[in-house]
């Protein structure tokens, strides 16, 4: 089947610098390897997981002994291909080299190159070594030798085959797209007109979520539109979370309210929390467990954390301590842990005070993170600039709190 594959199908490869010889062989190179490359387009519709596990079942089935060795990274699948090239009777050549598979929001992209040659023939080397070898050696005016066109023609076809094959091949698209159900949706909302350490931060945290719902399944859309906070479109999420501002009309926060009254979930992060005198939302702050903004430390710095339940979903992964990377750091009065309705799951520790340069927080309880038992939400108070995601023990919990409120 496979050598049926590999000349039934050929495609015009795109040219990244095309070497060709007397032969008028086409053998596309890049920095002075031969790279293969072809994108096509795709139309949106799953998820990257999906895509590369629908490319797997399609190796299996196509080139069950020629690609092995898969590797999914958050950018691309590689695995490793070996052909195997007659070029007369008594001459076998194995070609190894290195496959990927790279898929993006317009298209997937597959990629050929790092050929390695090995030889059955008596009396020479059974060592690998680079094909271009033969190219360079060509280059400079030596003649080629009986092996050299067939190995180059049989390299060239095989290739062609592939690519042809993986483009032709239905099942990738089908089952990537049958495997995409959401297991639910969540929508993120930010600000680009806010403080620039907010910006960074929301950017920072829309890409942590969206790995993380490529790998967990779940839909994860974003939008700086806060109109896009109303009942109709609520209705299409199981959880918002607010990254570095929140609403602030009567239309926005009405919505807001009947999501979270009618059984949907809310995490917010630092300054999404926010609330003085100013704001005018009282059901907000009832929602925070009370809690208005009190004082902050500057300049921002890492601290001590004491967690309260590390058996909670949200926390089940920290250890008791933990120290959190570089953030602004939030006072709170009423502290929301007077609250009945509240539960403090994580707590600035007191080895912190004095805490800042600038502005100094000397003393005083001062819960991070907790959620109001009367919603599903979770109020965690990091998300002031680049560096809050550099903790991986912090990262599991922001994982574990989307996690938990989409139960």
């Amino acid at each position: 089947m496979l050598k049926n594959l590999f000349y039934a199908w050929l495609i015009l490869l795109p040219i990244i610098g095309t070497a060709q010889n007397n032969t008028g062989i086409p053998i596309p190179m890049k920095k002075g390897i031969i790279y293969y490359e072809k994108s096509f387009p795709v139309v949106g519709g799953f998820r990257k997981q999906d895509f590369y596990n629908a490319v797997m079942q399609w190796s299996e089935n196509s080139f069950p002994d020629v690609i092995v060795g898969f590797a999914i990274t958050t950018d691309y699948i590689s695995c490793d291909g070996a052909f195997k090239i007659i070029t007369n009777q008594a001459h076998i050549f194995t070609l190894k080299f290195k496959l990927e598979v790279a898929l993006n929001d317009t298209g997937y992209t597959i990629r050929a190159y790092n050929f390695y040659e090995n030889s059955n023939v008596i009396g020479k080397s059974h060592e690998y070594s680079k094909i271009e070898y033969r190219w360079w050696d060509y280059r400079q005016g030596k003649p080629w030798s009986a092996d050299d066109k067939p190995l180059f023609k049989g390299l060239d076809s095989s290739m062609t085959a592939m690519f042809a094959s993986f483009r032709s091949y239905p099942l990738i698209l089908k089952s990537a797209r049958l495997a995409h159900t959401p297991k639910f949706k969540v929508l993120a909302l930010f600000s680009t007109n806010v403080e620039a350490d907010h910006v960074d931060f929301a950017y920072d945290a829309i890409k942590f979520y969206k790995n993380m719902a490529d790998e967990k399944g779940f839909a994860f859309d974003t939008t700086s539109n806060w109109e896009n906070l109303n009942d109709a479109n609520l209705k299409n999420y199981k959880i918002v979370i607010w990254l570095n501002e929140f609403p602030h009309n009567e239309p926005e926060r009405r919505s807001f309210e009947k999501f979270m009254d009618g059984g949907g979930s809310w995490l917010g992060f630092h300054v999404s929390g926010y609330n003085d005198k100013d704001t005018h939302w009282p059901w907000f702050v009832n929602f925070m467990g009370g809690a208005v903004f009190y004082d902050n430390n500057w300049p921002p710095l890492p601290a001590k954390m004491i967690v309260d339940d590390n058996k909670h979903p949200v926390t089940k992964h920290l250890p008791k301590n933990y120290t959190a990377p570089i953030n602004e750091w939030y006072g709170w009065r009423p502290d929301p842990r007077d609250n009945k309705d509240v539960k403090v799951l994580v707590t600035l520790d007191p080895v912190n005070y004095p805490l800042g340069k600038k502005d100094v927080i000397k003393s005083g309880d001062m819960p991070v993170v907790w959620t109001n038992t009367k919603y599903k939400m979770v109020y965690m108070n990091m998300g002031h600039g680049d560096k809050n995601f550099e903790s991986p023990l912090q990262n599991k919990m922001f994982e574990d709190a989307v996690l938990w409120l989409a139960r």
